[in-house]
């Protein structure tokens, strides 16, 4: 009762805020109500349109899929969007209407989270604040002038001073307000990502035409008919700095999200001198009456720290830089001011982030990491002027680091690891990285195909020797797996059978090797085979079968098998001499089989006349003490009969070779492992080219990667950066190396991305806990 009850006033609550709400909505100016009743019409038309094409989009994304848990969630994205869409649709317009109770900055409480998460707060990852804040800098620099013009005429109708940041028609408050109506969808990462991909496309890049419309209706119902005249004519003119396009997208040194000012001096001229009224200098807070730093102008600081690193960083050290810091101590040095700007506030953060990762990466030895760590200030110049390098995966700056990271996992420091030369080709692309970058990026994509090619020779020669030792495990597999299988067809066929001599040379000298050679070179799944184990099951019959039962049998078969005997003496090169006393050996065998069924049958023979004679003297001695004795039930006798031991079938013999294996000394020793077991089953999942650390002891570990799975004989072969096998395992063995944290798993996704995963989870988890 008690939650019924509370249930009950929170609904009281939500309906009393929203009569409230709609109260404030309806006594808006009539110019204003106008306004907001139209924008809401045409986005929500718009939000439509989205959702259709979203739905064209992640059927195609999801058929195309790689993975099946990928495209198992772009289906359910699918269907839900398809439930969901209605409602989405209706509460980005609720959401929207009331973006017109505008409050004044000043009162508004500042975001708990912004300064620890990166203003996550209203996004659940990474990539969503990255295409948010992309679409709304676009936006905003493309729709500019018809803005500040919705501003002006809103702030004539409205109590509330209009100002950027609560603008309702600003392109960040409509992409809020539908953001936060699709938040509540539990959707695919990639699926949100087209969602707001769709709606950029078809909201925020039309959102010139909204404006013009919004524009005309105000100036319709005459508020400020000649806004547009007047600023054309009081426009200054300014020669040499041409005027970006409408809708221009953000290239390399080209700064999207951040006005364009000129030098540091210029630009932060008041600032500064605000700063020294105060007698502070550095790095001050937003909001503080000093200018933010131009983009332009923190490139240009970012620039000038980037050629200390070098002496920044001792021989073989790690070390993640504090950016604020040193941006905060050369203003200080120069006497100036400044403030950063939020995103590129956010971006500095978020980088910092990343290179903690990368630092703290147990994949890479401790001198990469040092070198990667140098690439921290390049990479985050290139992420504050360029802000899709979160979100573009195929960035060449993240392209080349994850490829210095991939090529380097499996990488060992020696003591003159200086020398090594993997290390001097990483060591020199980042110190061209550090000298030569500055705002353009076709500097990674040249450094990218050069390491590639390097890397090319390298695994080049490291492939020679590692198909080697892969093709020398493997026939050494496939000899040793034939050998068992021949060796299981032996046994059950010879098994607990007194052969003549000569059959046993036969099996053993002839038709072993000829069995074993039909297995390498064909298979057990082959005709051959088939044949080759009938022939040798035929051997053992034809000298092992019930005479004179089997005499006309043995007649038929023995021509077939003597020409199949024939080949096999010719496939393994059974010298003449031994090939006719063999033959000669089992010819007399058969001699004497036949002369044995001719004598058990004459025998028989003579046995069945003298039973017939007894049997008339029997009958005549009943009939004579018919009168006197009781007659006895007659007793056949049983003719006496060899024990014979009975061949298998064909099918007992496949089953004894599917059954043959090889293990080990050591994995005998070894305890089996149920089916259910993680670590057994961990073994029929890993990828081939996979990386591992191998711990030998206290004192001896190394990196290496799986090259080969022998399947004949269920072997693991792994081999170092440079193809030499390192180790071999059996695959009970490698399930124990597992649960044993002897043999680790190395994570094999690019470098870049599992660091933006891993602060992905890192925020989400702040995110949590401060809830």
């Amino acid at each position: 009762m008690k939650d019924s009850h509370s249930t009950k006033v929170i609904s009281l609550h939500e309906a009393q805020r929203e009569h409230h709400e709609a109260n404030r909505i309806s006594r808006l100016p009539a110019q204003v109500a106008a306004v907001s009743e139209k924008a809401r019409g045409i986005l929500v038309e718009k939000a439509k349109q989205v959702f259709a094409k979203v739905d064209d989009s992640l059927f195609a994304m999801a058929e195309k899929a790689h993975g099946r848990d990928e495209q198992d969630g772009l289906f359910q994205a699918l269907r839900l969007l398809r439930v969901e869409r209605r409602k989405v649709v209706e509460q980005f317009a609720d959401n929207f209407a009331r973006a017109f109770l505008v409050k004044d900055p000043a009162k508004v409480d500042e975001d708990p989270y912004s300064a620890d998460n990166l203003s996550l707060v209203h996004n659940d990852d990474l990539e969503q604040l990255v295409a948010v804040d992309t679409m709304v800098a676009h936006a905003k620099r493309a729709f500019a002038e018809p803005l500040t013009e919705i501003a002006l005429r809103l702030n004539t109708l409205l109590s509330v001073k209009i100002y950027e940041k609560n603008n309702p028609l600003g392109p960040d408050v409509i992409c809020d307000a539908f953001v936060e109506a699709s938040r509540e969808l539990d959707l695919h990462i990639r699926a949100r990502l087209t969602l707001l991909k769709k709606f950029e496309q078809l909201v925020m890049l039309d959102l010139g035409k909204l404006y013009d419309q919004c524009n005309d209706l105000l100036i319709e119902q005459g508020v400020l008919p000649s806004l547009r005249q007047q600023r054309r004519n009081g426009r200054p003119s300014r020669p040499g700095q041409p005027q970006p396009a409408q809708g221009a997208v953000v290239t390399a040194g080209v700064v999207a999200a951040q006005p364009q000012t000129g030098n540091l001096g210029t630009a932060m001229g008041g600032a500064s001198t605000a700063g020294a009224a105060t007698g502070v200098h550095g790095l001050v807070p937003l909001g503080t009456g000093v200018v933010p730093m131009g983009a332009q102008d923190l490139l240009s600081h970012l620039g000038a720290l980037q050629t200390l690193v070098p002496q920044n960083y001792a021989e073989g050290g790690i070390e993640l830089l504090n950016i604020n810091h040193l941006l905060q101590q050369r203003l200080v040095d120069s006497q100036q001011s400044a403030a950063l700007a939020k995103m590129d506030s956010d971006i500095i953060k978020l980088v910092e982030m990343l290179f903690s990762f990368i630092l703290e990466d147990r994949n890479l030895a401790e001198p990469i990491k040092s070198q990667l760590g140098r690439l921290q200030l390049p990479l985050l110049k290139v992420a504050i002027a360029d802000k899709s390098f979160f979100s573009k995966g195929g960035h060449p700056a993240r392209r080349l680091l994850n490829e210095l990271a991939d090529a380097a996992t499996g990488w060992q420091a020696k003591a003159d690891h200086e020398s090594d030369p993997l290390f001097k080709k990483i060591s020199e692309v980042v110190a061209r990285v550090l000298a030569e970058f500055d705002r353009d990026i076709n500097i990674f994509s040249l450094l990218l195909e050069s390491f590639r090619e390097f890397i090319q020779r390298e695994r080049k020669r490291a492939q020679k020797l590692e198909q080697r030792i892969v093709d020398e495990a493997d026939g050494k597999a496939k000899a040793q797996a034939a050998r068992a299988r021949v060796a299981a067809v032996m046994d059950a066929l010879m098994a607990e059978r007194d052969l003549p001599p000569v059959v046993g040379e036969w099996l053993e000298k002839v038709w072993s090797n000829m069995l074993f050679l039909t297995c390498i070179k064909e298979g057990t799944n082959s005709e051959s085979w088939s044949r080759d184990v009938r022939t040798a099951r035929d051997l053992v019959w034809s000298v092992h079968a019930p005479m004179p039962e089997s005499r006309k049998q043995l007649l038929g078969l023995l021509p077939a098998l003597q020409e199949r005997l024939k080949v096999g003496v010719d496939t393994v090169s059974l010298n003449s001499f031994d090939a006719r006393r063999m033959f000669a050996g089992l010819k007399e065998v058969y001699r004497e089989r036949f002369a044995l069924a001719q004598r058990i049958a004459e025998e028989r023979s003579r046995k069945a006349r003298e039973d017939i004679r007894e049997a008339v003297r029997e009958e005549a001695r009943r009939e004579l003490a018919a009168e006197t004795a009781v007659e006895q039930p007659v007793v056949p006798q049983s003719e006496a009969v060899d024990t014979i031991v009975s061949l298998p079938q064909m099918e007992e013999l496949e089953q004894a070779v599917a059954d043959a294996g090889l293990q080990s000394e050591s994995a005998a020793e070894l305890d089996a492992l149920p089916e259910s077991d993680s670590h057994w089953q961990q073994t029929f999942r890993l990828a081939q080219g996979s990386w591992f650390e191998l711990k030998r002891g206290d004192d001896e570990q190394f990196r290496c990667r799986l090259a080969a799975v022998i399947r004949d004989i269920d072997q693991f072969i792994f081999v170092n950066r440079n193809g030499a096998k390192v180790a071999e395992f059996t695959r009970l063995e490698l399930a124990h190396a597992l649960r044993d944290a002897q043999l680790m798993p190395l994570d094999d996704g690019m470098l870049f991305e599992r660091a933006l995963q891993s602060v992905i989870g890192t925020v989400r988890k702040s995110r949590g806990e401060m809830k």
